[in-house]
C-alpha cells in the first residue's frame, strides 16, 4: 500500500534535493514516505543529469527518498481533457504537456500536488485538485 499523499512535481523536486527540505519540514514528510514521484517527473529532472554516474546516482537517492506512483491512460485522458477546458479559456500556454500529466496523475491518484510552479494555479482552477505550494511563499 502507498502512504504517500503528496506527488512531487519537478518544480519542488529540484529544490528538495538541493538541501532546503529541513528548512519547510519536507525531510520530514518524505522520511515518512508521504511525497512519491512517478515516471514523468523523473524523466523531466534527470534530463539534466550531468553524466550516466550523476543519473545513476540521483536514480538510487530519488528511490530511497520517495514513493512511487504510476502514470496509467487515465491520466493522460485527464490531462487531454484538462489542456480543452483550458484552450477553451485562452489559457492553453500556461500548463505545458509535462505539467499537464503531472497534475492529472495526482488528480487521478487522489493525491496532493506539491510544486512550485504557478501554472499548476490554473490547472487546479480548471480540476478543483488539491496543491501544495514547496516554500516560503504559500499562499502567495
Amino acid at each position: 500500500m502507498n502512504a504517500a499523499q503528496f506527488l512531487i512535481d519537478t518544480s519542488a523536486l529540484a529544490r528538495l534535493l538541493r538541501g532546503d527540505a529541513e528548512q519547510y519540514g519536507w525531510d520530514r514528510a518524505a522520511a515518512a514516505g508521504l511525497i512519491a514521484t512517478c515516471s514523468i517527473t523523473e524523466l523531466e529532472f534527470f534530463y539534466s543529469a550531468r553524466s550516466a554516474d550523476d543519473r545513476a546516482q540521483g536514480i538510487e537517492n530519488m528511490r530511497l527518498l520517495f514513493g512511487w506512483v504510476p502514470v496509467d491512460d487515465r491520466a493522460y485522458d485527464r490531462a487531454w481533457q484538462v489542456q480543452e477546458i483550458l484552450t477553451q479559456r485562452g489559457q492553453h500556454r500556461s500548463a505545458g504537456p509535462v505539467d499537464l500529466v503531472v497534475a492529472a496523475t495526482a488528480e487521478v491518484q487522489g493525491l496532493t500536488l506539491l510544486h512550485r510552479d504557478r501554472d499548476f494555479e490554473c490547472v487546479a482552477a480548471v480540476t478543483g485538485q488539491a496543491l501544495q505550494w514547496y516554500g516560503p511563499e504559500a499562499g502567495k
